[in-house]
């Protein structure tokens, strides 16, 4: 994982390293993830999205809706994704659209304040939240570096992924929206919901975070754009909701050669 991304995830909920948006370079052997968005008009529309949001205008296909109906709506969605578990492409770029970073992995959820971040591709790197802590794991340098989590997630919309706290919840605005952004082989598009999320306190590391649920009600793809213009963008496949959770799901263990770099 990229120092940003990380950086992110431990301001996140575990700073989730969501940085966000993108041109997603998926090539032919990311197609085996189910359902096939294309890749390119995803990350373009998601980008236009998140821009025309920050200019306070519109494109002609999306609606929103900014009282409190917003908020009930999301956490409606999110109470029932107690479990998320999911592979993911992320891509990140840079305020001129450059592409930054790329990653592979898997994403696991359960709420509370539990989060499992693995990357697989460009590299093996492990981020786990525990619900105190966030764990920061990366075995190319051997090193560990453990933040408290309270501390790594204020102010960062991420939060609310695995929050239940409604203090926590009133800490941000919540837009609601409707788009087409998903295309993939059998039509031309699908009406998904979106809510982008903005922190209410402004100087955060993150401006704004858009989720957006597919037709099935699960959580598809992952947008946030942050404080240096960089966008990064999490498209989710292979989505389970309901499974077993191994006791070690959430837990580390520290080979003795890694350096620990204890930040709490």
């Amino acid at each position: 994982m990229n120092k940003a991304v990380s950086v992110y995830f431990v301001s996140a909920l575990a700073t989730m390293s969501f940085a966000a948006n993108a041109t997603l370079e998926l090539d032919s052997n990311l197609k085996e993830f189910g359902t096939y968005y294309d890749a390119d008009t995803v990350g373009k529309e998601l980008a236009d999205d998140t821009n025309a949001s920050m200019n306070n205008s519109q494109s002609p296909n999306v609606t929103t809706d900014t009282d409190d109906s917003s908020s009930s709506a999301l956490q409606a969605l999110l109470s029932e994704m107690k479990q998320f578990r999911a592979s993911f492409a992320q891509t990140v770029v840079d305020g001129q659209q450059n592409v930054v970073h790329e990653a592979q992995g898997t994403l696991t959820m359960t709420r509370p304040n539990k989060l499992r971040w693995e990357t697989t591709f460009p590299d093996e790197t492990l981020l786990i939240a525990d619900g105190e802590a966030v764990w920061n794991v990366d075995t190319f340098v051997e090193q560990v570096t453990i933040l408290s989590q309270d501390n790594a997630i204020k102010d960062n919309p991420i939060v609310l992924l695995t929050s239940t706290d409604e203090a926590t919840w009133s800490k941000f605005t919540i837009d609601q929206m409707s788009s087409v952004s998903a295309v993939n082989s059998d039509d031309n598009g699908s009406v998904l919901q979106s809510f982008q999320i903005t922190p209410k306190e402004e100087g955060g590391q993150i401006v704004t975070l858009t989720l957006t649920f597919n037709e099935d009600n699960a959580l598809a793809s992952l947008n946030m754009l942050d404080a240096q213009q960089q966008i990064s963008t999490l498209v989710f496949n292979n989505i389970e909701t309901r499974f077993p959770v191994p006791a070690d799901t959430f837990s580390v263990e520290i080979p003795d050669s890694f350096i620990i770099d204890d930040q709490r």
